[in-house]
C-alpha cells in the first residue's frame, strides 16, 4: 500500500511543489513588504482608492488590515485568492489521480496488477491529503521563518497554525469532493467541468454573501463560508467550521469508495 501511495505521490510531485512553493514565495514577499507598507502609508492609500464594493469582493477588512502580517494575509491571500488556488490545486490533482487514468484506460493497468479498487482509492485519497498537508505546512513554515528572520514582522504562532489547520480542513473537503466527481465520468473533461463549475459557484456565492445583507443567505450554499480567515485572525474559535469540513471530507471520501467500486471500467 505504501509503495502505491509513494508511486502516485512521485508522479504528482511537480504540481504539488509548484503550488506549495509558489504560494509560499508570495506569502514571504507580502511578509517582507509589510513593515515598509505600514511605515510609508502605501497600503492605506491603496485601500482608500478602492471602492467599498471591491473591498467586500476581495474580503478586505479595513478595520484590521494594518494590525499585523496575519491580518493583511487574511484579507489578501487567504481570501478570494486562496479560494481560487485551492480550487484549481485539488481539481488538477484529482484529474491526474482519477479522471485522467479512467479516461485514458491507465487505471485498468493498475487494477490488472494485484491492486484492488479499494486499495487504489485509498492510495489516491492518501496522496491528496499528503499534498494538502505539504501545501499548508510549507505555507506555515515560510511565515514562521519570516517572523524569526524579518525585522518588525510579528506573527502570533497560535493563530498562524490555527489558520493553517482551517486551510488544511478546507483542502481536505475540496479534495474529497473532486475525487468523488472524478469517479463519476469516463471523460476527464466532464469531471473537470462539473468540479470547477460547483466550486466556482461556491466562490461566487461566498463573494455575493458579503456584498449585501439581502444576499447573506447565499453563504450557506458555499463551502468556503467555513473558511473565514479574518475571523480566525480576530481570535474567533474555528473549531465548528473545522469539524464540519472534516465531516464533509469523510462523507465524500466514503462516497468515492462506493462510486469507484461500482464503476464499470473499460478501455
Amino acid at each position: 500500500m505504501m509503495l502505491l501511495v509513494w508511486s502516485l505521490f512521485k508522479q504528482n510531485l511537480k504540481p504539488i511543489l509548484a503550488y506549495s512553493i509558489g504560494t509560499s514565495l508570495y506569502l514571504l514577499m507580502l511578509a517582507a513588504l509589510f513593515p515598509t507598507m505600514t511605515q510609508t502609508g502605501v497600503l492605506e492609500a491603496k485601500l482608500e482608492a478602492l471602492p467599498p464594493e471591491m473591498l467586500k469582493v476581495f474580503k478586505f477588512d479595513s478595520t484590521m488590515l494594518l494590525d499585523s502580517v496575519l491580518a493583511l494575509l487574511a484579507s489578501n491571500y487567504y481570501g478570494v485568492i486562496f479560494e481560487f488556488i485551492a480550487t484549481f490545486f485539488v481539481i488538477s490533482l484529482a484529474a491526474r489521480l482519477f479522471a485522467r487514468p479512467i479516461d485514458g484506460g491507465e487505471l485498468i493497468l493498475y487494477l490488472a496488477a494485484p491492486i484492488t479498487r479499494h486499495r487504489y482509492t485509498f492510495a489516491a485519497l492518501s496522496t491528496m491529503l499528503l499534498a494538502a498537508f505539504i501545501f499548508v505546512v510549507l505555507n506555515g513554515v515560510t511565515l514562521q521563518m519570516s517572523d524569526w528572520l524579518i525585522p518588525d514582522v510579528a506573527i502570533d504562532t497560535v493563530l498562524l497554525w490555527r489558520l493553517q489547520l482551517n486551510a488544511f480542513a478546507l483542502l481536505a473537503a475540496l479534495s474529497a469532493f473532486t475525487l468523488f466527481v472524478a469517479t463519476l465520468f469516463d471523460d476527464e473533461r466532464r469531471a473537470f467541468a462539473l468540479s470547477a463549475g460547483v466550486l466556482i459557484f461556491s466562490i461566487v456565492a461566498s463573494i455575493l454573501s458579503g456584498l449585501s445583507e439581502s444576499f447573506e443567505w447565499v453563504k450557506y450554499l458555499s463551502v468556503f463560508t467555513l473558511f473565514d480567515a479574518n475571523a480566525v485572525v480576530k481570535n474567533d474559535e474555528p473549531w465548528l467550521s473545522i469539524g464540519l469540513l472534516f465531516t464533509i471530507s469523510i462523507l465524500f471520501f466514503s462516497a468515492t469508495f462506493v462510486s469507484f467500486h461500482r464503476r464499470d471500467l473499460s478501455i
